[in-house]
Order: structure tokens, then C-alpha cells, then sequence
């Protein structure tokens, strides 16, 4: 039977802990399943919660937290690490899953498409406090299920999965992940750019988790400025891991949407 690690990446985020791992444990399908729960140095009470979904699903629940925080690409790293699954799947400890057949559906899609290096769905972003909710035009335009780096580039962001908690990962190249991706901040941009050098990345056109947005997000909670040197510091990364035909148009965006946008602001 293939076997689905689920990873979850947090740091204190107490008030959405309880959902994500909700959501991770009313998975069905036809899978063996391992939840790995990271808490990264968390300094409210999202170690404790995660104790608690482990005591009440001691065979499906791992606690691998420890108590020094070593950033979101360490934390990543070692959940990679203690991953023992055929396919590993990410939901960040504060989005959720919406539909309890998501991991059967991404499974069953990888299988049938082994040629495919990894898969992602639609996202439904959330607006915090707001509750209100959306999609990315970016992926409703989307009209075909194998993707290919042309794709990505075809958008500005480069950027069509925009949150992890919508992926899932073939777990031999995810051993092949290079250093490069974790030495800055591990990102969905350079991870993909990666796996589409060992072939398509699949999309299933359907909104299956809840990315939430708010202003204590990696991503949300940054300034403009801080926004546009993140995104040079990720494209960069793109650059050298990506494949050689992409680095021209890599380098473009990187000077138009974030280079000049920045000698901008400073002026």
C-alpha cells in the first residue's frame, strides 16, 4: 500500500494549530498515513496542542519538535528528514484542508502520472480577520493538468502553486533537494523550479485547502520593501537551481518586478 507522509511546519500559531491537524487526521483513501508535526522553538502554546493530537492518535501523530527555533528551512529540512513515506504531502500549521479526500486524489494522480514530479491543487485564500475568501486568477486560467517551467514563467510572480499546503511531493527527489534551497528561505518558487527539471508538475484544477492570510504570515507580515528583497532572494534561488533554458527570463523578472520596483521605493 503507498504510504503519505504529511508534514506540518509551525511556528506559534496556537490558534490554528488544532484545525490544520483536524483536517491532516480526516484524510480517507486508500494509503498507510504518518503525521509528522514540527514546532519550531514555538514560545506560545502550539507544542502543547500538538501533544495532545499525539496522545490521541499515538500511532498516526509524531511530535519530532524540538526546543530551538532554526528557522523555517531548518524546520522544513527536518521534517523532510524523518519523512518515510512514497509521496510527502505539506500543510503549514496555520492552513487546512478542506476536502477529506485530498490525499487520494493527489496519490491516485501521481500513479497515474509518473511522469509528473510532484502535484498541487487550487487554493482558496482566506483573508484574516475578514473571513473573507477568493481565488488566484493565476491558477482559474490554468487549462492544462501538466506544467511546465514556460508555464510558471508566463506569470509575473512565477509563483502558480503560492502555498505549499497545496502540494504533494515525490519523496526520492525530495532527497535530491539541493543545499541551495535551504540556505535562505525554503520556498514554494525554487522548490518547483526544481522538481520541473526531473518532469511536469501536475495541477488538479480543484480548491481542496485554505491558504489564510494575515498579518502574522512569513509572507503577509512583511513590508513592501521586505516583500520585494524576499522576492529577489527567492527568484535568485530560482536561477541556480532551474534549468538552463529558463535563466534569460528568470533574470528579466528579477530586474522588472523586483530590482527596479525597489530603486523605486528607496527614492
Amino acid at each position: 500500500m503507498t504510504r503519505i507522509s504529511t508534514i506540518v511546519p509551525t511556528y506559534n500559531q496556537e490558534g490554528y494549530i488544532d484545525a490544520a491537524i483536524g483536517s491532516i487526521v480526516e484524510q480517507l483513501g486508500e494509503f498507510s498515513h504518518e503525521i509528522l508535526v514540527s514546532s519550531d522553538g514555538s514560545t506560545d502554546g502550539t507544542r502543547a496542542k500538538i501533544q495532545e493530537w499525539r496522545k490521541r492518535y499515538p500511532m498516526l501523530v509524531r511530535d519530532i519538535s524540538e526546543e530551538s527555533n532554526v528557522g523555517i528551512s531548518g524546520n522544513f529540512r527536518r521534517l523532510f528528514e524523518a519523512a518515510s513515506g512514497d509521496f510527502i504531502a505539506i500543510l503549514e500549521g496555520d492552513d487546512l484542508w478542506t476536502d477529506p479526500t485530498k490525499l487520494e486524489k493527489q496519490k491516485d494522480f501521481l500513479l497515474s502520472n509518473p511522469d509528473c514530479s510532484m502535484v498541487f491543487s487550487m487554493i482558496k485564500v482566506r483573508q484574516l480577520p475578514s473571513g473573507q475568501d477568493s481565488f488566484l486568477d493565476r491558477q482559474k486560467t490554468l487549462t492544462t493538468d501538466k506544467l511546465r517551467g514556460e508555464d510558471f514563467l508566463a506569470d509575473p510572480s512565477m509563483n502558480l502553486i503560492a502555498n505549499f499546503s497545496s502540494c504533494m511531493l515525490k519523496t526520492d527527489l525530495v532527497r535530491k533537494l539541493p543545499d541551495r534551497l535551504f540556505r535562505e528561505r525554503f520556498n514554494e518558487i525554487a522548490m518547483a523550479f526544481f522538481f520541473e527539471s526531473f518532469g511536469p508538475i501536475g495541477f488538479i484544477k480543484q480548491a481542496m485547502s485554505i491558504y489564510h492570510q494575515h498579518a502574522g504570515g512569513v509572507w503577509t507580515g512583511l513590508s513592501r520593501e521586505a516583500q520585494l528583497r524576499s522576492g529577489i532572494e527567492s527568484r535568485e534561488m530560482v536561477l541556480e537551481v532551474a534549468d538552463r533554458r529558463h535563466a534569460d527570463a528568470i533574470r528579466q523578472i528579477i530586474e522588472e518586478r523586483y530590482r527596479k520596483p525597489l530603486e523605486a521605493l528607496a527614492k
